[in-house]
């Protein structure tokens, strides 16, 4: 997955990839989450890879499509991991595609900092 070493020289855990479509499989998605030791290291991976990660990072690209409408990858860092979203669409999904996009990598976003804020809770 790592195919410049971006993640191992910031420290990266563990990585996992997930695999999605959506609207008849008019648009596929394809979503790395990767663990880090500190908040840090995952926003320096994450800015090393803002404009990059088509090239250094090694995702399955059998879960996307060959040729499509629209194409865009999008990295966070989110607490200490670090969440990579590639969608593909064919024209008659594209109209959908960017607000599923978004909503796909803010929502995982939420995920890490809701979890984040649960950590602090105090209870009676």
């Amino acid at each position: 997955m790592d195919a410049e070493g971006v993640m191992a020289d910031n420290n990266c855990e563990s990585a996992i990839q997930l695999a999605y479509t959506a609207y008849g499989g008019n648009l596929k998605a394809v979503q790395i989450v990767l663990a880090f030791p500190s908040s840090s290291d995952a926003r320096n991976a994450a800015k090393r890879l803002k404009n990059t990660a088509d090239k250094n990072v090694v995702w399955r690209r059998s879960s996307a499509h060959r040729s499509y409408s629209y194409g865009k990858i999008y990295t966070g860092a989110y607490v200490k991991h670090m969440v990579i979203t590639i969608v593909t669409a064919n024209s008659s999904a594209k109209p959908k595609a960017e607000k599923f996009h978004t909503a796909m990598q803010t929502d995982r976003g939420v995920y890490f900092f809701m979890g984040r804020q649960s950590e602090r809770a105090v209870t009676s």
